[in-house]
């Protein structure tokens, strides 16, 4: 089959074994697959876990190949592409999103930037039938703003900024909006991912003072603002992944009793919500999905991220 494949040196759609059939696992033959800012540090040979000849892509939706999971050949699916231990105290007390030994479908495992993927029957999602498997493939990102939006516990009236108009800010900030935020403000630099947030009815500013910051930008600069962007007593909220220690002033926290919030992925319920937002189009999507490439081009996709011409590119693989 093709895939996109991570080489090491490089990256490209080859010619790959496709997926064998094992017990336990669910065949998916894969529609659209999204890329994600972790697929580009994988393809730069940033990621510590990520080994040569890794196939690519956590995000996505298709239809089963064959009977799993108690479903039916030929259902829309999505997956939560977490692995877990099991075994660790967090996965003990119920929060297996925060396992100490995590690792990820499309990182640790064969992804989804593929005409076909294996995954545990377990972590199998079914679709509403109606659904756009375009849709179906944004049901991971936006979980992501779910959780960081209820680990916020953002109160109806409230003031939010978000920091950062990439796919995961802007869900993020339309998810506050959803949530009850009387205001929502971005903080954003790029022209273009500013322009897209003024479109979707944010005003974009260089800094904000609200009652919860979300920095989804994971920038050391960033870090070091965000205390003096929050409210006595407010929160901040950590939704990007910051590569090394960053200054965070902790003077401010301790005199203005903020909250610092660390978010991680997502629970499945948050998966569960994210396909209730999007069935009943409460959130759209489409706004964010601002390209879509033939399986034959994915490795373009990585190129125009980079350039940042483009909010959030899907594969279409097969519709």
């Amino acid at each position: 089959m093709k895939a996109l494949t991570w080489r090491g040196a490089d990256v490209a759609v080859a010619d790959v074994p496709a997926p064998a059939r094992a017990a336990g696992r669910a065949l998916i033959d894969v529609a659209y697959a999204g890329i994600c800012g972790t697929d580009l540090h994988i393809c730069d040979g940033e990621h510590p876990r990520a080994k040569p000849d890794l196939i690519i892509g956590h995000e996505f939706a298709g239809r089963l190949a064959e009977p799993a999971g108690g479903l039916a050949a030929g259902t829309p699916v999505t997956v939560e592409p977490l692995l877990w231990c099991g075994r660790c105290p967090a996965c003990l007390r119920g929060a297996r999103h925060v396992c100490e030994r995590l690792r990820m479908i499309g990182i640790d495992e064969a992804g989804a930037v593929a005409e076909q993927v294996s995954v545990p029957a377990e972590l199998l999602l079914p679709l509403p039938p109606a659904m756009d498997l375009r849709f179906g493939a944004f049901v991971e990102p936006l979980a992501v703003a779910v959780h960081a939006v209820r680990r916020s516990r953002l109160r109806l009236g409230e003031v939010a900024v978000v920091v950062g108009a990439g796919p995961i800010g802007l869900a993020v900030a339309l998810c506050a909006r959803l949530a009850g935020a009387a205001e929502v403000l971005v903080v954003e630099p790029a022209a273009m991912r500013g322009e897209r947030a003024r479109a979707l009815g944010f005003e974009v500013v260089d800094s904000a003072v609200g009652q919860v910051v979300f920095d989804t930008a994971a920038v050391p600069s960033v870090a070091a603002s965000t205390t003096g962007w929050v409210e006595p007593g407010g929160r901040i909220v950590f939704v990007g992944v910051y590569a090394r220690p960053a200054p965070v002033d902790l003077q401010r926290v301790t005199f203005a009793e903020l909250e610092m919030i660390g978010t991680r992925v997502y629970e499945r319920d948050d998966l569960r919500t994210a396909i209730r937002l999007l069935d009943t189009g409460a959130f759209d999507p489409r706004p964010l999905l601002t390209r879509t490439l033939p399986l034959r081009a994915a490795d373009t996709a990585l190129d125009l991220l980079r350039s940042g011409s483009e909010i959030k590119v899907l594969i279409e693989v097969a519709s």
